[in-house]
C-alpha cells in the first residue's frame, strides 16, 4: 500500500433527483481545497435515495448508466476515483442495489449487487450472490466494498480482507434509531481486519413508503480501530490521509490475520 487521500462526501440526498444530487457532488469535487484527494467516496443510492414509488421511472440499465458516465468523466478531468451505490433495473424489472469503483486511470473497475437486504428492500431489491475481489486502486492500495446492512455480517468484510483488501468502504444509508450500531460495528471490522475502514452514511430526511431519518456519522477509521475523522450532524466532506506506514505498522504489531485458523 502507498498512502492514499481520501474524502468521503456525507450528503443530504434530494430523494429522486438525479440531476440536482449528481450537480451537488460536482460542486464538491470542484472545490479547490480537494484538489489533492486520490479517491472520493459518495453514500448509498447517492443519486435517488431509497424512492421505491419511482424506481420504475429513476432506474438506469447496467451498461446504460448515465449516473456512471457522468462519474466517469469527472474522474478523468479531476485524476480522481469515485466509489458508491447507485440503482440499476435489469430485465422483468429487477432492482438492484449496485456498488462501484470509478478508476481515473480505467474507468469502472468494481461493481458489486448488494449481498444483505435489510426489512422492505426485501420487497423492492433482488440480492446479489457474490463478493468480488478487491482492486488495485491506482497502484496506490487494494481497496474492497460492501453496502449499510453488510455492515452486520462480519464474514463480508473478512472475505474481502482474506483477498488482500487493505481498504474497506462501507457506503451506506443508516437511519437514526440504530446509529450507535453504525459507529460501534464500522470500528470493529476496521480493528478485527486490521485495515482503513471509510464507513459512509448520508444525512436528511426521506418520507416514500417510509419515514426515515439520517442523522450523519460517517467516520474514517484506521486498522486499530481509532476514528481519524468523524462527521457532524450535518451534510459534509470528511476527509484524511491513509498512510501505508500505520497499516504495516498495525499488521506486524496485531498479527490476526496470519495467526487466524482457517480450519477448526
Amino acid at each position: 500500500m502507498k498512502d492514499l487521500s481520501v474524502a468521503a462526501f456525507q450528503m443530504s440526498i434530494i430523494s429522486g433527483e438525479k440531476e440536482k444530487n449528481l450537480k451537488k457532488v460536482e460542486k464538491e469535487i470542484q472545490r479547490k481545497e480537494f484538489s489533492n484527494v486520490d479517491l472520493w467516496i459518495l453514500p448509498e443510492l447517492f443519486t435517488t435515495g431509497f424512492t421505491y414509488s419511482l424506481f420504475s421511472k429513476i432506474a438506469e440499465r447496467k451498461f446504460d448508466s448515465k449516473t456512471i458516465n457522468f462519474l466517469e468523466i469527472l474522474s478523468q478531468e479531476y485524476t480522481i476515483g469515485i466509489a458508491g451505490s447507485h440503482l440499476i433495473v435489469e430485465n422483468e424489472n429487477k432492482y438492484y442495489n449496485l456498488g462501484f469503483i470509478i478508476s481515473p486511470s480505467k474507468g469502472l473497475v468494481y461493481q458489486y449487487k448488494k449481498i444483505h437486504l435489510w426489512g422492505i428492500e426485501k420487497d423492492y431489491f433482488v440480492a446479489g450472490q457474490e463478493i468480488p475481489k478487491p482492486i488495485n486502486f491506482e497502484n496506490k492500495a487494494k481497496i474492497g466494498l460492501s453496502i449499510c446492512y453488510d455492515l452486520r455480517f462480519p464474514e463480508v468484510s473478512r472475505n474481502l480482507v482474506v483477498n488482500g483488501a487493505e481498504v474497506l468502504i462501507t457506503t451506506s444509508a443508516w437511519p437514526g434509531v440504530r446509529i450507535e450500531h453504525f459507529n460501534l460495528l464500522a470500528s470493529a471490522r476496521a480493528l478485527e481486519n486490521t485495515c482503513f475502514h471509510i464507513a459512509l452514511t448520508r444525512t436528511g430526511e426521506e418520507e416514500d413508503i417510509i419515514k426515515t431519518i439520517y442523522p450523519g456519522s460517517s467516520r474514517i477509521i484506521d486498522p486499530m480501530g481509532e476514528v481519524i475523522a468523524k462527521a457532524a450532524k450535518k451534510e459534509q466532506v470528511l476527509t484524511a490521509i491513509l498512510r501505508a506506514e500505520k497499516l504495516a505498522e498495525t499488521r506486524e504489531y496485531i498479527p490476526v490475520l496470519k495467526d487466524r485458523k482457517r480450519k477448526f
